[in-house]
This record gives C-alpha cells, sequence and structure tokens, in this order.
C-alpha cells in the first residue's frame, strides 16, 4: 500500500469516526482512537523521511 493510499484509507476512518462521534456522543473513546491513528501516521511519515536522501537542487553557473 503506498504512502497516499495510506493515508486516504486514515482520512477515511477518521472521518468516519467524527460522524459516529456527533450522532453517538461517544467523544471519549473516538478522540482517543483518532489521537492514536494520528500519532502513527506522523510516526510513519516522519521514518519514511528519515529514510529518503534530501535532494536539494544546486544552481550551476555556465562559463562565460
Amino acid at each position: 500500500m503506498s504512502l497516499k493510499e495510506r493515508l486516504q484509507l486514515e482520512y477515511e476512518i477518521l472521518d468516519r469516526l467524527d460522524s459516529a462521534r456527533t450522532s453517538a456522543g461517544e467523544e471519549e473513546v473516538t478522540e482517543e482512537l483518532e489521537r492514536a491513528i494520528i500519532e502513527h501516521e506522523l510516526a510513519e511519515l516522519e521514518k519514511h523521511t528519515q529514510a529518503e536522501p534530501i535532494l536539494v537542487p544546486v544552481r550551476r553557473r555556465r562559463a562565460a
């Protein structure tokens, strides 16, 4: 599963939790679950970005 697909799935889960919270009034449980999902995804993103080398464009001057 790609990063984009995983984030889309997590977004859909969070959206469902938000809908359930407003209809059922179970704020405490859904907030804990939302926080766990968000913290997990942020940790995964941090690992993903640290594993890839940072590409910095280098501007080269042409000889006159």
